[in-house]
């Protein structure tokens, strides 16, 4: 028994080693309206729609029925030149006190989370009216938990991302645009009329308090059973070994069993990270 449990916690290590964890908050996040006074270096970020759309149909940039924010991200530390699998990521923003927005209402409109056309955009270069500023994209990555929501004190809004849906759109950014990740922050509530106060209000990352979105990702090589950065003979073999377990260490894809499903991953993505 006693070394059952020593096993399965060195596998639980072992497979806790291969992971690894991004978490930072924005280096540029802009306010995205027509009336913004202060869009790059503003403490407060906001988003609202028109009760139906999360953006405006026409494609027009937002006007005065849409509000939309943008948050970019440099991937520091994550070595381009190799697909990872993403295990998970979430993005949490802080709500301001009180919000103008019921619970409910939080559940009805959730603040979502979908990619940018492109994420070279800066706080201290932002241009309102500049041709080629992002646009946001019809994917969905995830959308806001109102689980934390109150009204005496700020709240975190936990936005868990789809892994399949991300995934690409980290590696490309990682392998493509220099490490730079960029998010669009939506939702379909209304404020109920100019000046209306029922719209997602969070702190930016140039708020005093440290208060600005976190983007966390647990990523891994994809394919890399071992940690060792490199999805080769001994990722296969390790899977092959424990093929039909439950051993967590072999098991890519997190279902619970190791199958062909995960020779497959370590066989598709062979040689991933590894020095020519």
């Amino acid at each position: 028994m006693r070394k059952s449990i020593a096993t399965l916690g060195i596998c639980l290590f072992v497979s806790a080693f291969t992971q690894q964890i991004y978490q930072a908050q924005p280096t540029d996040d802009v306010w995205y309206y027509d009336n913004a006074f202060n869009p790059g270096f503003t403490a407060f970020l906001r988003v609202w729609g028109d009760g139906t759309n999360a953006l405006d149909p026409t494609g027009a940039r937002p006007a005065l029925n849409y509000s939309y924010s943008l948050a970019k991200w440099r991937l520091n530390g994550i070595p381009a030149g190799r697909q990872y699998q993403v295990i998970r990521a979430q993005i949490t923003v802080v709500q301001t006190q009180p919000p103008g927005y019921t619970q409910q209402e939080g559940e009805q409109y959730p603040l979502e989370a979908r990619p940018l056309s492109r994420s070279d955009f800066t706080e201290a270069g932002w241009d309102y009216n500049a041709p080629n500023n992002p646009e946001i994209g019809a994917t969905l990555f995830g959308e806001g938990q109102m689980t934390s929501y109150r009204t005496d004190a700020p709240f975190p809004i936990v936005i868990p991302l789809d892994s399949e849906a991300f995934e690409p759109y980290f590696n490309a950014a990682v392998n493509q645009n220099n490490g730079a990740l960029g998010i669009g922050f939506v939702s379909r509530m209304d404020p109920g009329g100019q000046g209306g106060t029922r719209f997602y209000r969070f702190y930016s990352r140039n708020d005093t308090g440290g208060r600005g979105p976190v983007l966390q990702i647990v990523y891994r090589v994809a394919g890399d059973v071992s940690g060792d950065g490199c999805t080769d003979d001994a990722d296969l073999l390790t899977v092959l070994f424990n093929f039909g377990s439950n051993n967590p260490e072999a098991d890519l894809n997190g279902d619970g069993v190791v199958d062909d499903a995960d020779l497959l991953t370590v066989l598709f993505y062979f040689g991933n990270g590894c020095e020519p």
